[in-house]
């Protein structure tokens, strides 16, 4: 991916799954990573392992739901490199229940981490490109971004809220030289949805639902975000790319039970 050497890629919730996809390969195009995730000896790991490649990666400790949190993290990441080229929000989590019994902890805790930290962190890192001349974000959105499926109430909401801000941040930073752009990963086996990929029902109707009947990789997440963020994308802001095998587009109206 031409244009990504020696910019700095920042990445919330980086520390496992795809976000740590994300991060090793910014890092394989000569970006200069850091990493930002809760667990400290996680985020220290990662960053350890892509060092070990040859490649140069920060870890800091970033908790999405405080605020304070947050604003260290970012000016952080800032102090590392001296700017801030890329950021990605890839933090995430989902608490799945019927709509009738979701609770209100659950319900704040989904939206805490899924919107609200996207706010707080997409805000922070907003200012320091505006001060610093542009840049480039990359919010990792849903398939429930678009459709739903059911015990899915708080993710789904702050899935579709995480889109549409991600459109309102395009619009008003675009003046900024700030492109703001969604990744919608279709079905791709993480520590978060593991439980489901084991259930052979699960994987039977998500594959007779994808056309091209396989499930995604961590890396070609990574990949369309690294596109996304590369001047490769330069016209590209406000824009939601689905990386699903087709699913969303054979079934636009798809429910699954």
């Amino acid at each position: 991916m031409r244009g990504l050497n020696d910019k700095v890629a920042v990445i919330a919730g980086g520390g496992r799954g795809i976000g740590l996809a994300i991060a090793e390969q910014f890092a394989e195009y000569g970006s200069r990573v850091v990493i930002g995730s809760r667990t400290t000896e996680q985020v220290e790991a990662a960053a350890k392992g892509i060092r070990e490649r040859g490649g140069q990666a920060v870890g800091l400790r970033l908790d999405v739901a405080e605020q304070d949190s947050v604003r260290d993290f970012i000016a952080g990441a800032h102090d590392a490199y001296g700017r801030i080229d890329i950021f990605v929000y890839c933090a995430g989590t989902n608490r799945r229940m019927p709509a009738e019994q979701y609770t209100a902890d659950a319900w704040d805790e989904v939206i805490g981490i899924n919107l609200r930290g996207a706010f707080l962190s997409c805000q922070e890192a907003g200012k320091r490109m505006i001060a610093d001349g542009g840049g480039a974000i990359v919010t990792i959105t849903s398939m429930m971004s678009h459709v739903t499926t059911p015990n899915q109430s708080a993710y789904a909401a702050s899935k579709g809220g995480l889109l549409q801000y991600t459109k309102l941040l395009a619009v008003e930073w675009a003046k900024h030289g700030v492109r703001v752009n969604a990744v919608s990963p279709g079905y791709i086996e993480t520590d978060l949805n593991s439980a489901n990929f084991r259930n052979p029902s699960f994987r039977s109707q998500v594959l007779g639902k994808t056309p091209m009947e396989r499930f995604g990789l961590k890396s070609e997440i990574a990949e369309a975000v690294c596109f996304l963020a590369s001047p490769a994308a330069s016209f590209i802001t406000g824009a939601c790319l689905p990386v699903d095998g087709g699913f969303l587009a054979g079934h636009p109206l798809v429910t699954m039970t």
